[in-house]
């Protein structure tokens, strides 16, 4: 058997193992890598905490930098890159990418560096706050250049790349996120105990913050129950929660109308259960629950906002067209006005009394959901990871 030494060395770098959608597929690259065996798989932390640790393949090696502070990573991942000399580097997200850029300048070796963008960062910048965040962009809009290549995760963030850094699009590869068909759908088997079965329900899977726009689809939801029973369920965890639930009071719904789950191990099974599933976002890069959902057979209603939900539910349309009143009957699924109450509550209602609308789009979900299948995705990650 080979010795791991002998073989070439990819590394992937991410923050933390928190709950986020980035992360997983980061996870999920790096463990696919892992098990073909051809590469010796590094899968560099920032701070190595988070639900996703348990998740890493035993054949990826995790390498930690916590130092504290993120900023105290990077002696440390210079001097990874100086010792472990890796083929390429993948980050993730905004800081990575510029530790990544940086550390490269210091170490001095020909490690290529591939920034993952999965974010409308034109977006992401205008809500920073704190004076480290606003750095960011500063740096970003000065070195981004010198990255060895860039993956888009669909065309409305390739398009915000080239706008916001200047990147020639030629220099910009799409390649959405990968998505383990068979086991979704074998996780998504096992039985959800803790909601009654009595009332169809509405799912949404994600972080609990600002992005989700969670406030929109409570109040929405509060419109829908006026007239179809019917029950909410929000899967996450996150900083807004406790906002949300006294949102939610205000709102008139009870503990019963709307339930919260927390964090799960396995959102699926509560996708399979869902009579619609909803995403109600400010804005994403690719949403990888509204995939999961439909990966699922979920019928959808989502957000037509920057970027994603328009390519993955009606990808025969301008990606960059966004439907600003109405409701808007996709070949995959619904798409609703970002931020509209009335929009939402409209095509939630429409989903919820009529069966065979329902059936369609949970027929579109399982068809649509094919163009996500992991295997050939993983490649071509790996192509642009090793430069061909």
């Amino acid at each position: 058997m080979e010795s791991p030494k002998t073989k070439k060395t990819i590394a992937l770098f991410i923050m933390s193992f928190r709950a986020g959608g980035g992360e997983r597929v980061m996870v999920d690259i790096a463990n696919a890598i892992a098990e073909e065996g051809q590469y010796q798989v590094d899968l560099l932390v920032v701070k190595p905490v988070g639900q996703y640790a348990t998740q890493v393949h035993e054949k990826v090696n995790v390498v930690s930098l916590d130092a504290g502070r993120i900023i105290f990573s990077l002696p440390k991942l210079i001097s990874y890159l100086r010792r472990e000399r890796p083929e390429a580097l993948m980050a993730l997200d905004e800081y990575t990418h510029v530790l990544a850029l940086v550390a490269k300048m210091f170490a001095r070796v020909d490690t290529r560096i591939i920034l993952r963008v999965g974010n409308m960062y034109s977006v992401l910048y205008k809500n920073y706050k704190r004076l480290r965040d606003k750095i960011v962009p500063f740096i970003s809009r000065r070195i981004y250049k010198k990255a060895d290549a860039i993956i888009a995760v669909s065309e409305g963030v390739k398009a915000d790349v080239i706008k916001l850094f200047s990147i020639k699009p030629e220099r910009i590869i799409v390649i959405p996120n990968p998505k383990d068909i068979e086991m979704i759908r074998e996780k998504a088997k096992e039985p959800v105990e803790d909601i009654p079965s009595d009332l169809p329900l509405i799912v949404s899977v994600g972080r609990l913050r600002v992005q989700k726009n969670f406030p929109i689809l409570i109040e929405a939801f509060a419109k829908v129950l006026r007239e179809v029973p019917s029950r909410l369920v929000l899967v996450g965890t996150g900083r807004e929660e406790q906002r949300l639930r006294e949102f939610a009071t205000k709102q008139g719904l009870s503990d019963d109308a709307i339930i919260f789950t927390g964090f799960q191990d396995n959102p699926y099974k509560y996708m399979m259960q869902a009579s619609v599933y909803v995403l109600s976002s400010l804005w994403e890069g690719l949403p990888n629950s509204l995939i999961e959902a439909m990966v699922c057979g979920a019928p959808v209603v989502a957000a037509d906002c920057d970027s994603g939900p328009r390519e993955i539910l009606a990808p025969d349309t301008d990606p960059l067209k966004r439907i600003k009143e109405g409701v808007e009957h996709a070949e995959y699924g619904i798409l609703v006005p970002v931020g509209s109450v009335e929009d939402t509550a409209e095509a939630l209602k429409q989903m919820l009394r009529d069966e065979g609308l329902r059936g369609k789009y949970t027929e579109k979900s399982l068809e649509r959901s094919e163009a996500f299948e992991h295997h050939a995705i993983l490649k071509r990650y790996e192509q642009v990871m090793i430069g061909l």
